[in-house]
């Protein structure tokens, strides 16, 4: 199991990335030692990456549905934090759905999909 929504496991997906931004407050360099004088006010905030490469039309529609939350509660391994596990919030700007194979009958089970979407973190938890 890679993640959960609201105590939900959902579907490992095909692709799945993390990136992690380090959040500062009037960050600059000085101009006398080139030195970056930084206030650190979150440290690996996440970005998740999710791809889903052959889905049902049942499972596309399920998953793109905990999309529109706001907030998302997410449970993620991760190994970008200590202990492996992050629980926060998130919420996602950007989700796409393509169809890429359909029956010729006039039913939709035989269609598949490919779906992604990107989460954002929204609150810092307590190691960060």
């Amino acid at each position: 199991m890679l993640w959960k929504v609201d105590e939900e496991v959902m579907k490992t997906p095909s692709t799945f990335k993390i990136d992690s931004e380090d959040i500062d407050k009037d960050s600059y360099r000085s101009t006398v030692t080139a030195a970056l004088i930084d206030t650190i006010i979150a440290k690996g905030m996440h970005q998740l990456q999710f791809g889903y490469d052959y889905l049902t039309e049942a499972e596309a529609e399920n998953i793109l549905s905990k999309t529109f939350k706001n907030p998302m509660n997410i449970w993620i391994k991760s190994p970008n934090i200590i202990g492996g596990i992050m629980i926060a919030p998130f919420r996602c700007a950007k989700r796409s759905a393509e169809m890429y194979r359909t029956s010729n009958d006039e039913g939709v089970s035989e269609n598949k999909w490919k779906v992604s979407f990107n989460l954002s973190q929204k609150k810092k938890t307590i190691v960060q």
